[in-house]
């Protein structure tokens, strides 16, 4: 009984921990407006300032169902890399079109790993310099560590049609 008690404390207590140790929040070097660096989750990512973009443009935004069916299958052995900045318009677009793109394919977001980047290219205590980031946002998508393609700032065609190239090659 007194283990559990200790056990139900402790959960309790890290549900109150911030939503990511390796999150800050700078002033942007341009526009001095607050925006994140480091790793942050989706949560992090729908309040605020850059919650208001990802509101709108994933409600607004109906991927190709018939593209959703065709990766249904394929894109749950990948791991998903996002690496953006809440202070990019290319960001503000993309990033919530991508999370009703993994909504409607029922991907668990959670295991999704978001980077937020300032504008020199940089996640804080994060280390990207493997990264290799130029333009953000990116949309690397991984098995077993090994980087299968990636999808940089917009996509060619759309993100959905992006993504089905990627996973099929």
């Amino acid at each position: 009984m007194k283990a559990s008690f200790i056990i139900t404390a402790f959960l309790i207590a890290l549900m109150q921990l911030p939503a990511s140790a390796q999150t800050d929040i700078i002033s942007d070097s341009t526009t001095k407006e607050e925006i994140l660096i480091g790793k942050v989750n989706r949560r992090q990512l729908q309040t605020g300032e850059f919650g208001k973009y990802f509101i709108y443009n994933y409600t607004n935004y109906a991927p190709e169902q018939k593209i959703i069916n065709e990766l249904k299958n394929r894109i749950y052995r990948h791991d998903i890399v996002v690496v953006l900045g809440t202070w990019c318009s290319d960001s503000h677009k993309e990033v919530p079109r991508f999370f009703k793109i993994l909504d409607k394919l029922e991907y668990n977001t959670n295991s999704v790993e978001l980077i937020c980047v300032d504008r020199n290219k940089t996640a804080g205590d994060v280390d990207v310099s493997s990264l290799d980031i130029e333009r953000v946002p990116i949309f690397i998508f991984l098995i077993d560590g090994t980087e299968k393609g990636r999808i940089v700032e917009t996509p060619n065609m759309s993100l959905e049609e992006d993504i089905f190239e990627i996973l099929n090659n």
